[in-house]
């Protein structure tokens, strides 16, 4: 008999807004849905010349008439109407990111809810003061969801302990809580002893380029990091509204392009080459769900400098697969880096370690470990 489960979610990968959450979503739920014993259906809301419903890796993706900034007011009204035309589900999977549908409170079968983080007061490092409403909406929101977590004995999936111990912290019984690490592809992560290193010792920053994240951090580093290591250059690969604060700061910091290049977007394959030959990879953000981009680069067999901070802090083995630094601390961020610069003896060392740290999480044994969590959910009936 399948299970049939309603997933409610912002959007769905082709989405032009989206991101790790939706990856997420769809490399797990995606594998359920070709299971024999799942039928998957996504609620999410639609955009600009998408179809109202399709197939999309097995999932069945029906599109709300709410956008992305109405969706959350729209989605009570959309669960009613698919149950009022003849819909029915066994379970509904609340993917929390960023404001939460709080489902527990008016859907009529048990719910999961999967949380990957809460912003907390990060949230204000990602818009400019005149548009405080939004972090001020968003930190009501995760407010009202960790209120209404608290109180019940709601079932949740953490992508992290990171985002566990905030839950907890928050009252939530850990007893409710079951820890389901990302996945990565490790068949396109990997090393590769054909592929060598960058002559020039080569410091990579790869991810979405947003103010909060930080990576001013890793610029201002650069002038002691090339003092040890001379010809040093740091290759910052993606895109963002952060962008033009860091170019002006490199100017203003008398970093060439030689110094400091922004590769903006890249293809996945330039992606994965950046990953093997760089002789280190830096994230310097102050809070993620689980440091997936870290991840990648360890599993190219890279070591990795990360901030000392929620979410990053368990995504790498502290001295064995890279080192973690003391977030915004751009003197011990350039120690750490040179340390790793100056001795390819230890970047080996570290980058095997990683490499065989890395690919013990893969999308298989998440979609597993969820199917585990979700048919003892339907067994307890909650």
């Amino acid at each position: 008999m399948k299970r049939k489960i309603l997933i409610i979610n912002w959007q769905d990968r082709t989405n032009p807004f989206f991101g790790g959450a939706e990856v997420h979503l769809h490399e797990i739920y995606g594998r359920l849905a070709r299971r024999e014993d799942y039928e998957i259906t996504l609620l999410c809301a639609t955009y600009p010349g998408a179809r109202d419903e399709e197939m999309l890796d097995g999932i069945r993706v029906i599109r709300s008439q709410g956008n992305r900034n109405t969706f959350d007011k729209r989605v009570k009204r959309e669960y009613r109407r698919l149950l009022a035309s003849g819909e029915s589900f066994d379970l509904v999977i609340e993917d929390m990111n960023k404001m939460p549908f709080l489902a527990a409170k008016w859907a009529k079968v048990p719910v999961i809810v999967q949380v990957h983080h809460f912003f907390g007061e990060t949230i204000w490092g990602e818009f400019p003061w005149y548009l405080f409403p939004f972090p001020l909406y968003v930190q009501w929101g995760e407010w009202r969801a960790l209120r209404l977590y608290a109180g019940s004995r709601l079932p949740i999936i953490s992508v992290s302990q990171s985002t566990a111990d905030d839950l907890i912290a928050a009252g939530v019984d850990e007893k409710n809580i079951r820890i389901i690490y990302n996945g990565i592809y490790t068949e396109t992560f990997h090393p590769d002893e054909n592929i060598a290193e960058y002559e020039r010792p080569t410091i990579v920053y790869l991810g979405r380029i947003k103010a909060y994240k930080r990576v001013d951090v890793l610029i201002r580093a650069m002038h002691a990091i090339r003092e040890r290591v001379p010809g040093t250059r740091l290759v910052i690969i993606g895109s963002g509204d952060g962008l033009p604060a860091l170019r002006k700061l490199a100017d203003e910091l008398s970093l060439s392009d030689e110094i400091v290049h922004f590769a903006g977007f890249v293809s996945e394959e330039q992606k994965v080459e950046y990953l093997r030959r760089a002789w280190v990879a830096v994230n310097t953000s102050p809070k993620e769900g689980w440091g997936i981009v870290g991840m990648e680069a360890q599993a190219c067999g890279t070591p990795v400098v990360v901030s000392d901070a929620p979410g990053l802090r368990e995504s790498i083995i502290d001295k064995q697969t890279g080192f973690l630094f003391p977030f915004g601390d751009a003197r011990s961020l350039a120690d750490k880096v040179s340390i790793l610069l100056e001795s390819k003896e230890l970047r080996d060392k570290m980058g095997a370690a990683a490499a065989e740290w890395a690919a013990k999480f893969t999308w298989n044994k998440a979609a597993e470990d969820t199917h585990e969590f979700i048919t003892e959910v339907l067994n307890r009936g909650l």
